[in-house]
């Protein structure tokens, strides 16, 4: 999960571009605390559940599977998680895993929906409910059981926003996750209801 700062101006009005990341186009329902709240919930979400299912970021290939004749497999699958404060969030896709004995590589490539139903996050006093759906692509790579190159992640789509002050809305999001596995870095770049992010932080904390 991304840590971020939070920064206030002596106004009161949060300035987030001063933490690491680039906000624009505020929206007058949905405050910028809201958008870098849910940003982050977006992202964790989504990277959890497929490692569920894919394999933690350090797993590679089972030792069965490295040592087999090459061969491509394809795998659909669904998890569903309760959200915090009620409803739900699930991920539907399908996977093609490719392994190459000689060359000790094994890829995944995955895509598939993510869809909130009245799911209730609370963020201190207040709680925001949504409802929506979004598409998304995964790839990942190892070499000799080892992570590498890019994994990359893109999801997409807009979902239904309410608040438990009685504000409401509807917000669009584009965002791009990459993990530079040579790096030891992880970056979020896209849209989230109308703002730009573009943060980046240490994939690993210790190699």
């Amino acid at each position: 999960m991304f840590k971020h700062a939070t920064c206030l101006l002596a106004t009161g009005t949060l300035f987030l571009a001063a933490c690491g990341e680039t906000v624009t186009a505020p929206d007058p329902q949905l405050d910028d605390a809201d958008v870098a709240f849910l940003t982050e919930l977006s992202d964790a979400d989504l990277a959890s559940m497929l490692n569920d299912f894919l394999g933690t970021s350090t797993d590679g290939p089972s030792s069965a599977a490295a040592q087999s004749d090459p061969r491509v497999t394809t795998r659909s699958w669904e998890k569903s998680r309760d959200c915090p404060a009620g409803g739900t969030v699930a991920v539907a896709g399908s996977s093609t895993r490719t392994w190459d004995r000689e060359a000790k590589t094994y890829d995944i490539a995955s895509s598939g929906t993510k869809t909130r139903t009245n799911c209730a996050r609370a963020r201190g006093e207040t709680t925001i409910t949504l409802n929506g759906s979004s598409a998304w692509t995964h790839e990942r790579h190892y070499a000799a059981r080892a992570p590498v190159g890019n994994w990359i992640t893109a999801w997409a789509g807009s979902f239904d926003w309410a608040k438990s002050t009685g504000k409401s809305g509807t917000c669009a999001i584009s965002l791009t996750r990459t993990v530079d596995t040579a790096a030891n870095t992880v970056a979020l770049v896209g849209t989230f209801c109308g703002r730009d992010v573009d943060r980046s932080r240490t994939w690993k904390k210790s190699r």
